[in-house]
């Protein structure tokens, strides 16, 4: 005879299980599906939870007194102090360069300046003037 309120622990016939046994499996089965649907959505969606690169924006406002008026070359490098990219700019114009590392970089002109930010994921972006002989990071 079964006291009431406890869970029966034995096999009540042949080929059926007690209740707790079944509640076990069930546990088991729904926790392996949610694992496996977490690693389907991870996979989908990729381990990073956003871009590892920035921009550097360059704008060129005038030239140095006395040049010849030609374009600048701005070199961009990155934390390493690798070369991430190079490019031409010219008088009254902006250029952006995409998918600069973040860390530290840095921006050099032939005008024979150069600046140094830290891009980072709170903040992406980093700004150069040319403005004759002098370079300003901006906002």
């Amino acid at each position: 005879m079964r006291k009431r309120g406890l869970p029966r622990p034995f096999v009540d016939s042949p080929g059926r299980v007690d209740d707790i046994c079944n509640t076990e499996a069930m546990d088991l089965k729904y926790l392996a599906r949610g694992a496996a649907a977490f690693l389907v959505v991870g996979a989908m969606t990729g381990c990073n939870s956003g871009a590892e690169s920035g921009s550097v924006s360059v704008e060129v406002r005038t030239m140095t007194p006395g040049a010849q008026g030609g374009p600048y070359e701005v070199k961009v490098r990155g934390s390493d102090g690798e070369l991430v990219n190079s490019r031409e700019v010219s008088v009254g114009s902006t250029y952006v360069i995409e998918d600069v590392p973040y860390g530290w970089v840095s921006v050099e002109a032939t005008s024979g300046c150069t600046v140094e930010n830290e891009l980072t994921s709170e903040s992406p972006t980093m700004r150069m003037i040319i403005e004759a002989g002098n370079c300003t990071l901006a906002d």
